[in-house]
C-alpha cells in the first residue's frame, strides 16, 4: 500500500466531499481512525487516509493529520463501513456480540419478523451492542390470530407454540382473516416495521391469496417481501425454481418489493436457473433482491413443517445429512423421530448445499451476503451466527479468491442498506464510509481476517477484526467487546 501526496489524494478523491482540517483544527473530533485503507463501495474510493469522527459521524476523510480525542492506528487495516445482516435470527445481547466480534454493527430479523415490533424494539432500547430492527412476520401474525400469543424472536417458539402448529402452520385462513392479517401487519409497519417476512414453506396453510395480500401491503407501504419461498416438490433438476417464479410473479402483478431470501439453500441444484430468473426480473424493471450465507449446510428447527413427510426429495437429503448440534451426532430415523417429538422447537443443521452452489451465488454481483444466524443455545448452534463474515473476507476473498474484497464489502454494506433506503431513509447513512455517514465502521486486517467458528465449536469468535465502532462508539477494540457500549440503535420503517 502506497501513501499518496496530499496533491495526490486530492486528485484521486476527486468527487468525494472532504471537510477542510482547518475545520478540523477548531472543532475538537471524538475519534481519529489514522493511516487505514479506507474503502467506500458507494464511491469506489480505495485509499489510505485519515478518517474524523465527531457526534456519531464521518466528518473529515483526509490525507491531512487530524487530531482529536481517541485514536486508533489503522496502518495496516481496512476501515469498511459496518457490515449489515438483513437476516439473523439470534438477537440476544450474547448472539450480536458474536456478529460484533464478525464486523456486524447493523442486525436485522428480516426473515422470520416478530409480532408486536413495538415490543421487540423496546425490550432493546438502551440495551444494544449492535443497532437492530425486523420486519412484520406473517408467521409471528398467524401464531397471534390463532393463540393469541406474541412472537418476538426465536426464542419464543417454545415447545408449546410449536405443538400447537395445526392452528396456525397449517389452517387455512378465510377471506376476512387475510383481511384482518393485512391491517395487523399494516399497523406493524406504521409502528416501525421493516417490512413483511413471509414464511411460505413452514405455513403450507397459508394460500397463494394470503401471500398475494400480503404482496399488496407491500406495494402500498414500499416495505419489502422478506421471502422463505414455498417448498418444492423436489430438489431434482429444476424443482427448485418452481417456488422462485411464484415470488417473482407475484411481485410483477403486484409491484410489491420483494427479497429472496437464502438463495444457496433454496436453490440447491438450480442455482443457474434461480439466478437467471432473478437476473431477468430484475431486467424488466422488478425491484427483486437477494442473499446467501457461505456455508454448505442450512439451520432450521426440527419440528417445523419443512420436515413434514416427503422431506428427504424435497431437500435433497437424508436422515444422515441431518446434525444434531448438542451432540454433534448425525441421525437416524430413529434419532430423528425423537427428537422431532421431543424437542420440536430445537434446531437441526442440514448438510445438503453444493458448494458449487454457494460459489456461484457469491460470485454474483446481485447476491448479498446475509448470515442466517440462528440462536445459540448452550454454546451449540450453526456456526453462520459467529462466522459468516469473516467467512467471506477471509475464505472467499482472500484464499479462494471467488469475488474481490471491494465487491465482497458492497455486499455486506452497502447492498443490504440499500435494500432498505425506501421504506427506511435513515439507511441512507449506513453502507458508506462517507462524510456525513454514520460512523458505523468495522476495521479487519485483510491478510488475517477468517472465521474461527465450526460445527464442533460454533460459537468460537472470528478473528482479524480489530475494532468495530456503532455510531461512533467502539463495541469492539482489539478484538475483544467493549462491554459497557450499548450504542445500539432501532432501525425503523419512516411511517
Amino acid at each position: 500500500m502506497v501513501t499518496l501526496t496530499r496533491r495526490q489524494f486530492a486528485a484521486a478523491s476527486a468527487g468525494l466531499a472532504l471537510v477542510p482540517s482547518g475545520l478540523m483544527a477548531r472543532d475538537a473530533l471524538d475519534l481519529v481512525i489514522s493511516g487505514g485503507r479506507v474503502m467506500d463501495p458507494e464511491s469506489g474510493f480505495d485509499r489510505v487516509a485519515n478518517v474524523g469522527v465527531r457526534g456519531g459521524k464521518v466528518v473529515a476523510i483526509t490525507a491531512e493529520p487530524l487530531s482529536g480525542g481517541k485514536r486508533i492506528d489503522a496502518r495496516g487495516l481496512v476501515v469498511a463501513p459496518g457490515f449489515i445482516d438483513l437476516h439473523a435470527h439470534g438477537q440476544s445481547l450474547q448472539d450480536s456480540d458474536l456478529q460484533a466480534r464478525d464486523g456486524v454493527t447493523t442486525s436485522l430479523e428480516l426473515e422470520a419478523g416478530v409480532y408486536p415490533v413495538a415490543d421487540f424494539l423496546a425490550v432493546r432500547a438502551g440495551q444494544a451492542r449492535i443497532n437492530y430492527g425486523a420486519s412484520s412476520g406473517q408467521r409471528s401474525v398467524r401464531i397471534f390470530m390463532a393463540t393469541g400469543l406474541g412472537t418476538p424472536t426465536f426464542a419464543s417458539l417454545t415447545p408449546e407454540v410449536m405443538r400447537r402448529e395445526q392452528d396456525w402452520a397449517y389452517a387455512r385462513f378465510d377471506a376476512a382473516q387475510i383481511e384482518r392479517m393485512t391491517a395487523i401487519v399494516r399497523k406493524e409497519i406504521a409502528d416501525g416495521a421493516l417490512g413483511i417476512g413471509l414464511m411460505s414453506e413452514y405455513l403450507p396453510g397459508a394460500s397463494r391469496a394470503e401471500s398475494m395480500a400480503l404482496f399488496g401491503v407491500a406495494a402500498a407501504t414500499k416495505g419489502p417481501i422478506f421471502c422463505h419461498v414455498r417448498r418444492s416438490v423436489t430438489a431434482a433438476g429444476d424443482g427448485p425454481v418452481g417456488p422462485m417464479e411464484e415470488v417473482i410473479a407475484m411481485a410483477a402483478a403486484t409491484g410489491g418489493p420483494l427479497h429472496i431470501c437464502h438463495i444457496g439453500s433454496k436453490s440447491l441444484g438450480a442455482i443457474d436457473q434461480n439466478l437467471a430468473l432473478i437476473h431477468g426480473a430484475r431486467a424488466q424493471g422488478l425491484d427483486v433482491t437477494t442473499e446467501v450465507y457461505p456455508y454448505t449446510a442450512g439451520s432450521t428447527l426440527i419440528g417445523s413443517a419443512l420436515f413434514d413427510k416427503g422431506w428427504q426429495e424435497r431437500q435433497g437429503g437424508d436422515y444422515g445429512d441431518l446434525e444434531w448440534p448438542p451432540t454433534g451426532e448425525r441421525l437416524t430415523e430413529a434419532t430423528f423421530d425423537k427428537y422431532r417429538r421431543e424437542y420440536p422447537n430445537a434446531a437441526v443443521i442440514l448438510h445438503t448445499i453444493p458448494q458449487r452452489t454457494v460459489d456461484i451465488a457469491m460470485a454474483d454481483p446481485i447476491v448479498m451476503v446475509a448470515s442466517d444466524a440462528m440462536p445459540f443455545i448452550k454454546g451449540k448452534g450453526h456456526p453462520r451466527g459467529a462466522g459468516t463474515f469473516a467467512r467471506v473476507l477471509g475464505t472467499y476473498v482472500r484464499e479462494r479468491q471467488v469475488l474481490g474484497l471491494m465487491e465482497a464489502v458492497k455486499k455486506m454494506t452497502l447492498m443490504p442498506a440499500q435494500r432498505l433506503e425506501v421504506i427506511a431513509p435513515d439507511m441512507r447513512n449506513k453502507g458508506r464510509v462517507k462524510v456525513g455517514a454514520d460512523a458505523d465502521l468495522t476495521l479487519f486486517d485483510p491478510e488475517t481476517v477468517i472465521d474461527r467458528a465450526t460445527f464442533a465449536e460454533p460459537t468460537n469468535a472470528s478473528v482479524g477484526i480489530s475494532h468495530v465502532l456503532v455510531g461512533g462508539v467502539p463495541v469492539v477494540e482489539r478484538g475483544a467487546i467493549v462491554a459497557g457500549a450499548l450504542p445500539g440503535k432501532a432501525v425503523r420503517a419512516s411511517g
